[in-house]
């Protein structure tokens, strides 16, 4: 199909549920994005919104490009009404959870303009919807980004930062001589050195979607035996959150798309990483560790091995760190920065009171979630 101009492109809004019946349309959008978002992708998307119970209020505005040839899905935005500060205003919320580290909707390579344009027309022109759109943890180096800003409507970035990414031409082994420093290469010797009196080394990756079940459930007990599993957050404490992984992984992984690296000492697993692989970009979703041998830093070695593996595999594959900002293990292997933020934008087009106030509300939630996080040491 041809090039297209927003006005050649047609929307439609459909509920979650409705999505089914185009998910072959939706893995070639996926396949084809301008930027690649395996947390949008059916795969990962379908399990969170069964997992978490979502896909009741769930919906998704759609962009098809039509000719002779038949239509293409160009654009997909799941989304839903969501009273994000609790004081009844609603807002049309990108789909985010915790379990995604990413919002990115999917626009197709080949005309990313025209589908952010009309995506968000539509969102404009439909009276049911608020008309303030809050898209969370969105990439802002991305062709999605830019058309936003080409939209010209009001938009403001909260919780701006650099996320821990690699991007570069080069396998692992040169990627990780350049990105470290030769001290920090040292020192990470040092401390692998250490480890390995505790008994033998040695690193499995998984790939294979038939070893990837029992590769997970290591992983697992691995999260669940730490501090995460004693403060409830680990996957398997909560079924939900379990059935989430269970599901998204063995789908993803029935598509080539799981990579997972075990740390063991002797037959011991001391640190593991479950990534995502699709469209030359690599997600580095989970990773855990036996704090028992924190002293030895298992995961900033699972992790590095990972990189390595990852590059070598492909080089000048992008790597999601998927980290927090100031990540200690991201921060010091990945050395390239992508930047994110929460964007708040004005459906209607002007900064009008409705846009003041959600911008309003999203700096005190802002400034809340911030003291939280310092009361909680």
């Amino acid at each position: 199909m041809t090039q297209a101009a927003a006005e050649d492109i047609r929307t439609e809004r459909v509920a979650w549920r409705s999505l089914a019946e185009v998910e072959d349309a939706w893995r070639a959008l996926s396949r084809d994005a301008a930027t690649p978002n395996i947390f949008n992708g059916p795969e990962f998307a379908e399990a969170a919104a069964r997992a978490l119970g979502a896909d009741e209020a769930l919906q998704a505005m759609l962009a098809w490009r039509e000719d002779g040839d038949g239509r293409e899905l160009v654009g997909l935005m799941p989304f839903r009404r969501r009273n994000r500060w609790g004081i009844g205003f609603p807002v049309v919320e990108a789909w985010a959870h915790p379990y995604a580290p990413a919002c990115l909707p999917l626009v197709r390579k080949d005309c990313a303009e025209a589908a952010t344009i009309a995506l968000f027309d539509a969102i404009t022109a439909d009276p049911t919807l608020p008309g303030i759109v809050m898209l969370p943890l969105l990439s802002l180096d991305t062709p999605f980004a830019a058309a936003l800003l080409s939209v010209r409507k009001p938009l403001y970035v909260h919780a701006g930062h650099q996320r821990a990414v690699a991007r570069s031409a080069n396998d692992g082994d040169a990627y990780l001589a350049q990105t470290l420093s030769g001290s920090r290469r040292k020192r990470l010797r040092q401390q692998l050195n250490a480890l390995a009196k505790e008994g033998e080394i040695s690193f499995s990756m998984v790939r294979d979607a038939r070893d990837v079940d029992a590769a997970l459930g290591v992983f697992l007990q691995l999260e669940a035996s730490g501090w995460k599993g004693q403060a409830g957050s680990a996957l398997k404490s909560d079924p939900a959150s379990r059935d989430l992984a269970d599901a998204a992984v063995s789908a993803l992984a029935r598509r080539g798309q799981v990579r997972i690296l075990i740390l063991h000492v002797d037959t011991r697993p001391v640190a593991g990483l479950v990534a995502f692989v699709a469209d030359g970009t690599a997600w580095l979703w989970k990773i855990a560790y036996d704090e028992n041998f924190a002293r030895h830093s298992p995961g900033k070695h699972v992790m590095m091995e990972m990189v390595r593996q990852l590059l070598n595999e492909e080089p000048g594959l992008f790597i999601d760190s998927c980290a927090t900002p100031g990540h200690p293990l991201a921060d010091l292997l990945l050395g390239e920065r992508m930047a994110m933020g929460d964007v708040v934008v004005s459906a209607g087009g002007r900064a009008g009171p409705a846009f003041r106030t959600a911008n309003l509300l999203e700096r005190l939630r802002g400034q809340a979630r911030v003291l939280r996080d310092r009361i909680r040491g």
